[in-house]
């Protein structure tokens, strides 16, 4: 159960690119409807990278004072 919200972060992330990357092929795939849908949660992703990548530094710094 160890970072469950950092798996489950990625996989938003991973799964956004996916639906984005397979409907710019697809001519009835709503683009524009799906950009403006990425830019409107732009914030909450945003921040969710960030929040992985503080934790990432972190951890860094704890293991290396534990040392």
């Amino acid at each position: 159960m160890k970072q469950v919200a950092k798996k489950v972060t990625i996989g938003i992330l991973i799964s956004a690119f996916a639906v984005g990357s397979v409907g710019a092929f697809i001519a009835i795939f709503n683009m524009d409807g799906y950009i403006n849908f990425l830019r409107a949660f732009s914030p909450i992703y945003i921040s969710l990278i960030a929040s992985i990548g503080a934790n990432s530094a972190v951890k860094t710094i704890q293991e290396k004072k534990n040392v």
